[in-house]
């Protein structure tokens, strides 16, 4: 056992100083003006971190996989997008896992590194069979061994790096069949089911905020309690020091009696001497006598005072006490109840900070907090996101209401993943369309991020795409629009709180996404001018957009070289 427990702690022990290496690499990296120095960094942080805090190394080996893709180093963007995966694996987030290893995978291939194509096909494959899907697990084992043979990756298994445009000429032409009434009439009741569920998480809050108000009144009449409570002590305090002051007194009659008793001995010494005295005139046996009687009922009496005094004082120091005891058995019943009551209005007040953050960005809801109400604010470099599915209606039909949600659900969470990565804002979903923005803060931003967020959607897209075709099931193409300038934001509605945003640069974000092709990300002559150096864009021309005449658009095709 005792073995067991040191092994146990020099475990502890190595984790915590992974741990602290790690973070001291993370703050190197932080500090760092060169883009591969802190590449390197990171990556070495997130190796540290691996094996104390999975979370934390996936986060960290992500930044140094977005750098080694700005450096075109895909040696690098292989390892850390490995080491990504690792840490989401370890996590038990499988589906993040296998998202991961496929982005190491087409890196190594970018890389031409065989070693690491069969690593990842490796992984794949044990995450396949994991899933109970042994052809997906078969097909990844014979690409590592035809890798592992000097042999090439067959056409039927090679992942598909061609671009964008011609990845959607491949697809096939959806059906352009109008919806009947009867799926009319199914999605006006998915739309009434959305807003009853609105309409539900409404009622909570104001629950929430009736039960804190509670709570607080509640909490108020604890602090009276309190206060109360103190008074009492102070009493206590009081009656306390009264009784040591009993005590004193008695202490000086114990004292006095103690001389008394002095006094009596010098007494009996003077008659000591009178009986030596009266020996010689024959009167001393008399004399004894009467002195032994006066003695025995001086020593009686003096044991009855002392006695009586000292039962008198440990009574009295016995109630003080037991009064005391009960006073502070008392005041701690009391105290831990209300300990209770306050941690369980932190608890809800805790709960109610999370739904308001849920809902609100954090310093729209700290003001509305603070003052009960949110001002407006207008930022000048604002980038807006707009996405749509292609045939979302048409899609639809084929799928029942629980299928449709949970499909939404999984594709608008992937969604929030991506755009958390690069510090974006989600605005709000509305059907089928998603919408987010960059750049609403007082920190000077370009709408790189934002691009970038964009492209990694679509890479997401694309590959759930080709596995939704693999299995026969209906998949998403989405049109991405991207417009940059001024907007206001801002809190809406009084009982209801909606963060939204306004201006020409929204309509001309969703105008930009509309003239948008699937599966394409297309950006206006505002986006372009601030990312032209950082991606490789082809000019459209001037493309006509409903009440906004000619635009200027663009293609986003993909990272500049």
């Amino acid at each position: 056992m005792r073995q067991l427990f040191i092994i146990f702690t020099f475990i502890i022990l190595v984790i915590s100083v992974k741990a602290q290496t790690a973070a001291a690499l993370e703050e190197q990296a932080r500090r760092s003006g060169d883009n591969r120095d802190r590449m390197a960094l990171y990556f070495k942080s997130a190796e540290k971190y691996l094996g104390a805090n999975p979370k934390r190394a996936s986060q960290i080996a992500h930044q140094a996989y977005s750098i080694a893709l700005e450096l075109n180093d895909y040696n690098m963007a292989t390892r850390a997008a490995f080491l990504n995966a690792e840490g989401f694996a370890r996590q038990s987030k499988w589906g993040e896992a296998k998202f991961r290893y496929n982005r190491s995978k087409e890196s190594a291939e970018k890389g031409k590194e065989v070693d690491w194509q069969v690593r990842n096909l490796t992984r794949l494959s044990d995450m396949a069979k994991r899933e109970g899907n042994t052809g997906e697990s078969e097909m990844f084992m014979n690409q590592a061994k035809e890798l592992r043979g000097g042999g090439s990756v067959s056409a039927n298994v090679r992942p598909n790096t061609e671009g964008v445009a011609g990845r959607t000429a491949m697809m096939p032409s959806p059906s352009t069949n109008r919806p009947t009434p009867a799926n009319q009439v199914e999605m006006n009741g998915m739309r009434e089911q959305f807003k009853r569920q609105t309409e539900q998480l409404d009622r909570d809050r104001q629950r929430l905020v009736s039960e804190i108000g509670m709570l607080r009144k509640e909490k108020e009449s604890l602090n009276k309690g309190m206060t109360q409570l103190r008074d009492k002590e102070k009493d206590l305090t009081e009656q306390t020091v009264q009784a040591k002051q009993t005590i004193a007194q008695k202490t000086e009659q114990l004292a006095v009696v103690e001389n008394q008793k002095q006094q009596l001995g010098k007494m009996a010494t003077k008659k000591q001497r009178l009986v030596e005295a009266l020996r010689n005139e024959k009167l001393l046996d008399s004399i004894a006598y009467a002195q032994d009687r006066q003695e025995q009922e001086l020593e009686i009496q003096k044991g009855r005072n002392f006695r009586n005094i000292l039962i008198s004082i440990v009574g009295f120091t016995l109630a003080l006490a037991g009064f005391a005891f009960y006073r502070f058995k008392e005041n701690q019943q009391q105290k831990r109840v209300l300990e209770g009551k306050n941690k369980m209005i932190e608890e809800e007040r805790h709960r109610s900070d999370e739904l308001l953050l849920n809902i609100l960005p954090a310093p729209i809801a700290q003001e509305l907090k603070n003052n009960g109400k949110a001002k407006a604010q207008r930022y000048e470099r604002a980038s807006v996101l707009f996405t749509d599915f292609k045939d979302f209606t048409t899609i639809s039909e084929r799928l029942s209401p629980e299928q449709l949600v949970h499909e939404l659900d999984t594709y608008f969470k992937a969604f929030d993943f991506i755009i958390s990565q690069y510090k974006l804002e989600k605005i709000k979903t509305i059907g089928d369309a998603y919408m987010c923005a960059s750049g609403l803060s007082d920190r000077i931003s370009t709408p790189i991020a934002i691009v970038r967020a964009a492209l990694e959607i679509q890479q997401y897209l694309n590959e759930m795409k080709v596995d939704k075709m693999r299995k026969g099931e209906p998949y998403f193409e989405a049109r991405i629009g991207i417009s940059t300038g001024p907007v206001v934001a801002g809190v809406v509605g009084v009982n209801k709180f909606a963060y939204d945003i306004w201006g020409d640069t929204v309509n001309v974000a969703a105008r930009v996404q509309e003239a948008c092709e699937s599966g394409r990300i297309n950006i206006s002559a505002e986006t372009h001018r601030e990312i032209q150096y950082s991606f490789r864009c082809i000019y459209r021309g001037r493309v006509a957009a409903k009440n906004k005449g000619d635009i200027d658009m663009y293609y986003v095709e993909s990272t500049s070289a």
